[in-house]
């Protein structure tokens, strides 16, 4: 397994006309090369370098070309979230396994956030007793992030409800600062939806921030369908319009927007429990 695909740089060669002996002159036996094609040992990073400039390609053609997409941290992310969607067990695990294999050949640290994921959404199908080391990663992995990215929304909301309410909200701030494409938007709305419902069910109540929380969700941009769902549900929900909040729900459900639905219906149970509490005291 390669995050660069070593059959390309051959049918590169091949093409250029480029003898393997002729790689002796750039340090690279016949021997060497066929056994790095064959995945049988790697190039140090000067022999790559060497490689790729006597091939004539540059650092761009070098990933549309050589790079294996699905390898990549990102391609990763893409392929769990489609796996977990279809609850593909062992497609989940597969990609656990390429993780941890690239982290080990690159010391990337993007891969073993991956295969961190990977091991806690397999667990949430077939309970494992790794899954608690595997979530202490990823969640310890989210303190040394400076810039977030789409990968790093992706890997936070699964376990949005695992982390401390204040990190979370901190966590959440820098996010909302950002502009992100319309799907991460949406995986944000949920994510923020669920961490609604947390700090619902939460012993101490924060105030302060499900306030902040909440009035994001309801100002955000209306710039799409999902958003605007969003924004007026929480609207009706802070004003205890549960009739309409209900309207709103069954609007998500006849269009089969299953993931809204699921999420709606949990943050009305959740905000009607703790209104019904407080009532009572």
């Amino acid at each position: 397994m390669s995050l660069i695909n070593r059959d390309r740089i051959n049918a590169i060669r091949q093409a250029n006309d480029i003898p393997v002996r002729e790689l002796a002159n750039i340090g690279i036996s016949r021997n060497r090369y066929y056994r790095y094609l064959n995945n049988e040992n790697d190039l140090p990073a000067e022999g790559f370098i060497s490689l790729m400039s006597h091939l004539l390609l540059t650092g761009t053609e070098v990933n549309t070309e050589l790079v294996n997409g699905f390898d990549t941290v990102e391609g990763l992310i893409i392929a769990l979230q489609e796996a977990n969607q279809k609850h593909a067990v062992d497609d989940i695990k597969d990609i656990s396994r390429r993780g941890y294999h690239l982290f080990r050949n690159t010391m990337a640290r993007g891969y073993l956030r991956v295969a961190s994921l990977a091991d806690v959404l397999h667990a949430q199908i077939v309970p494992d007793e790794h899954a608690q080391i595997a979530k202490k990663i990823l969640i310890d992995s989210f303190e040394a992030v400076t810039i977030w990215r789409e990968m790093d929304v992706a890997l936070l909301a699964p376990i949005i409800t695992d982390i401390p309410v204040e990190r979370v909200a901190d966590y959440l701030t820098i996010i909302w600062s950002k502009h992100w494409s319309h799907h991460t938007m949406e995986m944000l709305n949920t994510m923020t939806a669920k961490f609604l419902v947390m700090l619902l069910g939460e012993e101490q109540f924060h105030r302060e921030i499900f306030n902040e929380v909440a009035s994001w969700m309801v100002e955000q941009p209306r710039d799409a369908m999902s958003f605007a769902w969003w924004s007026n549900l929480v609207d009706h929900l802070v004003k205890h319009q549960w009739e309409q909040v209900e309207v709103d729900i069954q609007i998500v459900e006849q269009l089969k927007m299953h993931d809204m639905f699921d999420n709606g219906q949990d943050l009305l149970r959740a905000w009607q429990n703790y209104v019904s509490t407080v009532y009572d005291k």
